[in-house]
């Protein structure tokens, strides 16, 4: 919810770079999910006055992870000596399950005097056009920024959703801290130097270690855009009027553009609080309720030092390579050409749905208590899973996979009577027990209790046994579409995942394994029917199946492409512009490759190739980089993207859509780098089974090498565009002179692009 400001940065507008949203935000191995949400109610003020009855129980709010509210009593609180009988500052700590949560209270009488300030109240008139004498005393203190020392804990308020950040200011070094979505905890800096008349942002990696942005990165521009900065020396070019406890801007949209910066959006109040001499708290808001608070402590006794990054620097700047790569060896003979599948099998003994032959997939409609599933919502899963593109404006599940899969695989989803649930919607997300298999302890949520209710009911009235396609023993895959409504809040229980069953529990005497937990309502999502997803319709869409489509690949074992966490990683990928990444479009010749769909030329000496579209054609190359004779290695894959087949929907949207593939170019051509060795498998943060994924690992599984010479798409804001797609003419080295593989050793080839056209590219490969 966090809005993104716009700032003047050394006279340049800096850059505001829209967060791309996620289609499918869990994946197989879900996200850590923190037990308790511990906040500080934003509605309540700071600021009392003398003898003002206070329950300070109502200034905090704990929430369990469903989103449950929890009783605030008074033995979690330790109120530090506060006394509401008299002027003072005083700090209310709140500690529940090991968690401690503080807010500061200050006092003033009941004038509207200041807590230790020597003011009674009687000193607060003001002189015509000017402010308030006792004001311009506490103001002048922070007119020079290079003395500035004291915390600021920072809420933004907005549609009832509120965000919390830390900062402490020493001077023109700050700290910022803050939470993801995740749970996860960063500090970040920023310095200013005087001299060099120029500002430089230490990012966390998340790893202990911190990248060097100077101000003229983009990613300085983008990381400083959403850094809630003050500039308390303009304070002093406005005035205030006092208001009982407070100074109200007489101009406040003027003087909260100036402070806290701009946000599309005219600010409509901005009123400040003093304590003790200091400011003790800004609080502003803009007409639809967009508030924002800064709340001041620790005057004169912040202090931390820059992080030492070693003097690099996070610019792109070229790759100094350690020598050149050796010759690598290719024997057609003794190719590995294990497919990811076959991986999978040997290392767990099952696999979801089998990548090839004609499979039925069991799919469940689950109505919860006091829910109601139409005839006309049974009709559009119908579609949405069996139908033709007539039916939805696009594809299918069914018809999308024959057509990437170039035939191997025709699905045929067996859609049930919508089942009756035994509970509400609300009893499953707050469901939680745990279960024993193996003599291991598991979690058991309620997704997991509706998969269980579904295999009972079904084990007696159809032939499981049906949905073991490769006999492996297990359900190849069930599909539990549930009936409330989708909740896009990050980690909500109602959204979409696959994960997989770990009870011992047998279903026709078949273990369950993998499956899909998602919304009927998703079949609406972006179409003319859509409310309240937040994204933006798709022209010519009548049933979306994207969802569907996305969460089928994880079922066939692929990982997600898009990155979970930019603040760690390779932070590098494919741009939006892949069904596992974005949902947009076809799989891309790397899921294809894995599932055993396409066998892409081997080129390891100088040769000519000529490539089709992948979109229709089993058609690519490979180029080994550091190679072990099999596709689970380090190499470049090359094909011929073209706005056609299952791409041509989401290439045709206007360019403000956040579904155009490529900037709505109709071809050329795209190299891939992949790092997809499996030598720990499962040791990632997300349990990627390959050892490299595009979240959390030093290297991207597999990326996008950009035709337009630059890297992390900061060319488009994060998403691939016209630009990134190679044409006739262009040369690897001659956009990446230096060009290496992750060892940093240089490439002994380079690439040609000799010609290209929507229906085929001719490349030649030159080795040295």
């Amino acid at each position: 919810m966090k809005r993104t400001k716009t700032l003047m940065i050394l006279a340049v507008l800096a850059a505001c770079f829209a967060l791309s949203a996620l289609i499918c935000a869990c994946d197989i191995g879900s996200l850590p999910t923190p037990e308790y949400d511990i906040s500080v109610d934003p509605q309540k003020s700071c600021i009392l006055t003398v003898g003002e009855e206070v329950d300070f129980t109502e200034y905090f709010i704990i929430k369990d992870k469903n989103g449950h509210l929890i009783a605030v009593t008074e033995d979690m609180l330790d109120l530090g000596g506060a006394d509401t009988s008299k002027e003072g500052i005083y700090t209310v700590k709140l500690t529940f399950e090991g968690i401690t949560v503080s807010v500061n209270i200050i006092v003033t009488d009941a004038e509207g005097g200041n807590p230790d300030s020597g003011d009674s109240g009687s000193g607060s008139s003001t002189t015509p056009g000017g402010n308030p004498s006792d004001l311009d005393a506490v103001l002048a203190k922070y007119a020079d920024q290079s003395k500035w020392n004291f915390a600021v804990n920072y809420s933004e308020t907005e549609s009832g959703e509120t965000y919390e950040e830390y900062y402490e200011y020493l001077g023109y070094d700050i700290l910022n801290t803050y939470t993801n979505d995740y749970g996860d905890e960063y500090t970040d800096y920023v310095s200013y130097s005087v001299s060099a008349d120029a500002y430089t942002y230490y990012q966390d990696d998340g790893e202990g270690t911190y990248t060097e942005y100077d101000d003229t990165s983009d990613e300085f521009n983008e990381y400083y855009s959403y850094s809630r900065i003050l500039d308390l020396t303009a304070l002093a070019d406005f005035t205030f009027t006092l208001s009982g406890n407070k100074y109200v801007a007489d101009d406040p949209a003027t003087v909260g553009t100036a402070v806290l910066g701009n946000y599309g959006e005219d600010w409509t109040t901005f009123d400040l609080y003093l304590g003790n001499g200091q400011i003790a708290k800004i609080v502003a808001s803009m007409a639809d309720g967009y508030t924002q608070q800064y709340t001041f402590s620790k005057h004169g006794s912040v202090r931390f030092t820059l992080p030492d990054v070693g003097g690099g620097s996070g610019t792109d700047t070229p790759v100094t390579p350690s020598g050149t790569m050796e010759e690598q060896t290719y024997d057609a003979a003794t190719f590995d050409k294990e497919t990811l599948q076959d991986k999978l099998l040997a290392e767990d003994g099952a696999i979801g749905l089998p990548s090839k032959g004609d499979i039925h997939a069991l799919v469940v409609p689950v109505q919860f208590v006091g829910d109601t599933i139409t005839n006309t919502q049974m009709d559009n899963v119908r579609k949405a899973f069996n139908g033709t593109e007539t039916d939805t404006g696009w594809e299918s599940v069914k018809s999308y996979y024959e057509k990437s899969s170039y035939g191997n695989l025709k699905l045929t989803f067996d859609i049930q009577n919508v089942y009756q649930a035994k509970y509400s919607s609300s009893y499953y997300e707050s469901y939680s027990s745990t279960g024993s298999s193996g003599g291991q302890s598991y979690p058991i949520k309620g997704d997991t209790l509706i998969l269980e209710e579904v295999l009972n009911y079904y084990q007696s009235r159809l032939d499981l046994t049906n949905y073991d396609t490769n006999n492996d023993d297990c359900i190849d895959a069930v599909y539990l579409l549930y009936s409330a409504p989708v909740d896009y809040s990050p980690n909500s229980f109602y959204w979409a995942y696959v994960t997989w069953y770990n009870g011992s529990t047998q279903y026709d005497g078949l273990d369950a394994f993998y499956y899909l937990f998602a919304g009927i309502n998703f079949v609406d999502e972006s179409t003319s029917r859509d409310s309240g997803s937040g994204y933006n319709k798709i022209s010519g869409l009548n049933i979306n199946a994207d969802t569907y489509i996305h969460e089928t690949g994880h079922l066939l074992g692929l990982d997600d492409y898009y990155d979970y966490n930019e603040r760690s990683g390779s932070n590098e990928g494919l741009g939006s512009a892949d069904m596992m990444d974005y949902n947009v479009g076809d799989h891309g010749v790397y899921s294809k490759t894995m599932l055993g769909w396409l066998s892409p030329t081997v080129v390891n000496e100088t040769k000519t190739v000529t490539i089709q579209p992948s979109v229709s054609s089993a058609s690519a190359i490979l180029i080994p980089l550091n190679f072990d004779n099999s596709y689970f290695s380090e190499y470049l894959l090359v094909d011929l993207y073209s706005a056609t087949g299952v791409n041509e929907l989401h290439s045709k949207q206007a360019q403000t859509s956040d579904a155009v593939l490529y900037g709505g170019a109709s071809y050329g051509v795209r190299i891939y780098h992949v790092s997809s060795s499996i030598k720990n498998s499962y040791s990632t943060d997300y349990k990627s089974f390959t050892d490299y994924n595009n979240s959390d690992t030093k290297y991207a599984l597999i990326k996008l090498v950009e035709a337009d010479g630059t890297k992390k798409f900061s060319n488009s804001g994060g998403s691939a565009a016209a630009s990134d797609l190679w044409q006739a003419g262009s040369t690897l080295l001659g956009k990446f002179p230096t060009y290496t593989r992750n060892d940093g050793k240089k490439v002994n080839f380079d690439i040609s692009i000799d010609s290209v056209s929507a229906t085929e590219a001719r490349i030649t490969v030159t080795f040295q």
